[in-house]
């Protein structure tokens, strides 16, 4: 379709039945009037109600399958299964498009102390700092005395993970998890290249978190930031260092 504005002529890209299908039943999952696991009608209720053949509803659930919102599974008990969206997928699909850029190491962790950091001072902004810094300590004591953590590399990321998540902030929930896939799978592999550096690093990262604690229960916003933001610039530095540089290096 073409349209013309002040004498020169735009197209318009007309969307075709499938994708304006895939949108609407996309809007039911995120709007959550379909649930996780709930089945969509049969191809053939379906096709009645948008008065669509079965190729065009077929490429509709491809749309919504490659977005990881719905799972087909064909057969005499088929049919289509909601998924909700999940940072799982869209932290996996950062990871490709990153690969496939390039990107470095450096990069992520560069941004992950751009988002990450912030997040302590917001906490400690907080009214309810205190219980907030509890919660906290008792992630940290519980992960240091269970004797089922021994990657504790990649394990103390769960605590980057619930730093955020006590902001509140949805956005930056996500950006976390994305960023903290990424160095998970970096500090695993660290482990197996540089496995006598292990413990100085556990030790760090150990005494870095308790003293941010520290900071989240008095209010020190800015100490707080300071510090987090220092020991992911240094752990980000070791990790980087002892690797290939790329995210493919790591995920690949």
């Amino acid at each position: 379709m073409n349209a013309s504005t002040s004498g020169r002529e735009v197209q318009i890209r007309v969307p075709k039945t499938a994708e304006l299908v895939a949108r609407h039943l996309r809007k039911q999952i995120v709007r959550g009037e379909l649930a996780e696991g709930d089945a969509l009608p049969s191809e053939t209720a379906l096709m009645e109600s948008f008065s669509i053949s079965r190729p065009t509803l077929r490429e509709a659930f491809r749309i919504l399958e490659s977005e990881g919102l719905i799972v087909v599974r064909r057969g005499a008990h088929g049919g289509a299964r909601v998924q909700v969206p999940s940072s799982e997928v869209a932290a996996g699909y950062t990871g490709l498009v990153l690969q496939h850029r390039g990107a470095t190491l450096a990069d992520v962790f560069a941004a992950r102390v751009i988002v990450e950091a912030p997040a302590a001072a917001m906490v400690a902004r907080m009214p309810d700092r205190v219980a907030r810094a509890e919660r906290l300590t008792e992630w940290l004591d519980d992960f240091e005395t269970s004797p089922d953590n021994l990657d504790y590399t990649a394990r103390f990321h769960g605590f980057n993970r619930l730093l955020v998540e006590l902001t509140e902030n949805e956005t930056l929930m996500l950006l976390t998890s994305m960023l903290e896939t990424i160095s998970d799978a970096a500090s695993t592999t660290y482990v197996l290249v540089a496995p006598d550096d292990e413990g100085r690093m556990i030790r760090r990262a150990s005494k870095a978190r308790h003293a941010l604690i520290e900071h989240i229960a008095r209010g020190e916003a800015d100490q707080a930031e300071d510090l987090f933001g220092r020991h992911l610039a240094e752990a980000g530095g070791l990790l980087q260092v002892a690797q290939g540089g790329r995210v493919i290096d790591v995920l690949g």
